[in-house]
């Protein structure tokens, strides 16, 4: 069993920037480098801060995931399964802001990768692990080896260890090789690691601020000279004519009124002094700027979330058709996102949640987030029900992890579908025993239940009763003749 250890205290407090001793040299760009021991990742975290496109498209990304449900599903139908994943559950339903952790985690779309340390704790009343909190650790503080070894870089030269000199950590985005004084290897099961689109080739994963650089820079200085042109010819400029024969202090005066135009409507010129505003010709489309800054932010939009629809902002209008193709590439990029974080997260804190609690020996569940759309069933369903109508059969357990429905646990009454003159019909010709019944319903058997009913004898029809109030049936009898008569 791995050894726990407590938060690590050269993580918490790592606070790695342009001026810190952590030296790191990025080869790659020159406006990589400026950023100093953060490296990429800095140049990664101002591209969101300072665009709001890509800060929006990033975030509409992560959203679309952190508000799904998450689910723990059994590994299989032993008792055994059964009890590790009702204490995954808890575990998960007991730490601190687990939502906000998993938001953490998916900053990889961003940064190509994402680290959370785990706080373990022992509950004393039950000796069980459990999990206290998942805390969001930034990505450039960590690094790793060609085995996957996790290392926190330092300021300390002796934290430095034969198996892990500098050559032999793997080199980050926008890095020849990582450059710092230390390196500290890292407890195993302590830290929970994301990599998005990760691989042989990409260690560190495949950040989307990296490939939406380009058309970052681009807009940038687009904007630049967007500000010049409006300023240039979005208003005139005013001139004053004046003669020779003017002083320095009238001069002077003469600059502090242009100047005075930008806020005041009109002015005091002395006698001799001429004031015109002269316009620009504008030479070419006024529009080319909006539309190099449209397309850069739909070539982002294409990037993050696959289509542009949902942030071309009503510039274009869309089909039906074309708006439903659209929203179903936004689901296959959730769907894949899901799969991707549940996977890694099945593979790390849950596996080991289960490692401490049962031992290796017990199968880990699968933690799902459950992103399916109601709507998206009803073709599967017409088909899965035609399925069970043709006689193929299908098992219970599919159905339950299909369309995402829980298994009723033992003893736990089940609420279904209930066709009472079936059942009458099944009963009366011995079709089905009760306790056969009872059984589909989810009911105990009776000792009685096992024997095939008889179908019931036609009792012969009981004789008239005599009227209890001849009266009335005299009457009766009266009125019914007087009609007849009519």
């Amino acid at each position: 069993m791995a050894r726990m250890v407590p938060v690590t205290a050269e993580v918490a407090g790592h606070a790695a920037g342009p001026g810190s001793a952590t030296l790191c040299r990025l080869m790659a760009s020159a406006e990589w480098s400026a950023f100093g021991a953060d490296g990429a990742y800095g140049l990664f975290a101002e591209m969101e801060d300072k665009d709001a496109h890509l800060f929006a498209t990033l975030q509409t990304r992560k959203n679309m995931l952190a508000a799904a449900e998450w689910k723990v599903i059994e590994a299989g139908e032993s008792p055994a399964d059964r009890e590790a994943a009702a204490l995954v559950r808890t575990v998960l339903a007991g730490i601190a802001d687990f939502r906000g952790a998993v938001f953490h985690l998916l900053d990889a779309f961003a940064k190509g990768w994402a680290v959370a340390e785990i706080l373990w704790t022992v509950d004393p009343a039950t000796g069980r692990t459990a999990v206290r909190e998942l805390r969001g650790r930034p990505a450039s503080a960590f690094a790793v080896d060609a085995g996957g070894a996790l290392y926190l870089l330092t300021d300390d030269a002796t934290d430095w260890r034969e198996a892990a000199r500098p050559r032999d950590l793997l080199p980050r985005p926008g890095e020849t090789m990582v450059w710092a004084r230390g390196a500290r290897p890292m407890p195993e099961r302590k830290f929970v690691r994301f990599v998005f689109q990760g691989g042989p080739g990409a260690p560190y994963g495949s950040p989307l601020c990296a490939k939406a650089y380009w058309y970052y820079w681009f807009k940038k200085n687009n904007v630049k000279f967007w500000a010049v042109y409006n300023e240039k010819f979005g208003a005139p400029t005013a001139v004053a004519r004046y003669g020779s024969a003017a002083t320095s202090e009238e001069l002077d005066r003469l600059t502090s009124v242009l100047e005075s135009l930008q806020s005041d409507s009109g002015v005091l010129l002395p006698e001799g002094v001429a004031l015109e505003f002269l316009e620009a010709r504008r030479s070419g489309a006024t529009n080319t700027y909006r539309e190099f800054a449209d397309w850069c932010n739909d070539e982002i939009s294409k990037l993050v979330l696959g289509q542009t629809l949902t942030t071309g902002e009503g510039r274009r209008s869309g089909s039906m058709a074309l708006g439903t193709v659209h929203d179903r590439v936004r689901r296959d990029y959730l769907a894949a996102d899901a799969q991707a974080l549940g996977a890694a997260l099945t593979a790390q804190l849950v596996r080991w949640i289960v490692d401490f609690n049962f031992g290796p020996a017990q199968a880990a569940p699968r933690l799902v987030f459950d992103v399916s759309d109601s709507a998206e069933f009803l073709e599967e369903l017409k088909v899965d029900e035609q399925l069970v109508r043709m006689g193929v059969a299908l098992p219970s357990g599919y159905f339950h992890e299909k369309y995402r429905r829980p298994v009723p646990g033992p003893g736990e009454r089940a609420l279904r579908y209930d066709d009472q003159n079936l059942y009458q019909y099944h009963l009366q010709f011995g079709v089905l025993t009760i306790n056969e019944v009872r059984a589909s319903l989810g009911l105990p058997p009776v000792p009685w239940g096992d024997a095939p009913p008889r179908r019931p004898e036609a009792d012969p029809v009981p004789p008239a009763a005599p009227a209890d109030f001849p009266e009335q049936e005299s009457s009766n009898a009266e009125l019914r003749d007087d009609r007849t008569n009519r």
